[in-house]
């Protein structure tokens, strides 16, 4: 009960990592998107002030060309409208409204497919010693082991003690 007390603990702790994790996450990309949103609506309001300028002088213009075909000089009026219809802006967006996020391309497949790994594992089993295929010599000692585990263990720790004949050991 106590192993299984703990266990259950330590899949709380984790599991409240994981998800402190992804609040985390989540409040970082929602500051990204919002500071591109005010960068991407500031853009939108300086052209549309650029545009009402232009809008502006267009009328100054027009009122001029209209002024100017009332009058006798029409000569001189045709090349004043000529010169300020060349230094007018044409009136094209600067921002791409379909591409306007396209560096947020969020791909959590990668992380769904981890999170849904997610399992207990269990130790490997120990090996069973076989004992008389073991020798021991001055300086070496062999251990011969045989594992019926499916896990695939890379190696095993093993620790031995030397029984002096008094109450202490030698490990």
């Amino acid at each position: 009960q106590v192993n299984t007390a703990m266990h259950e603990a330590k899949l709380m702790e984790e599991c409240d990592e994981l998800m402190e994790i992804i609040r985390q996450r989540k409040q970082v990309i929602a500051v990204k998107i919002k500071e591109t949103k005010v960068m991407k609506l500031r853009k939108l309001a300086q052209q549309v002030a650029n545009c009402r300028q232009c809008l502006e002088r267009s009328t100054v213009l027009i009122n001029q060309a209209v002024r100017s075909l009332m009058h006798v000089d029409g000569l001189a009026s045709s090349s004043r409208v000529a010169m300020a219809t060349a230094s007018s802006q044409v009136l094209i967006p600067d921002i791409n409204f379909n591409d306007a996020f396209e560096n947020f391309a969020l791909d959590f497949s990668r992380e769904k497919k981890l999170l849904e790994g997610l399992d207990y594992l269990t130790a490997p089993n120990p090996p069973s010693v076989r004992e008389e295929l073991c020798t021991a010599s001055h300086d070496t000692i062999t251990v011969h082991w045989m594992s019926e585990d499916e896990f695939s263990v890379s190696s095993y720790e093993l620790q031995y003690t030397i029984f002096t004949g008094q109450a202490n050991f030698i490990s």
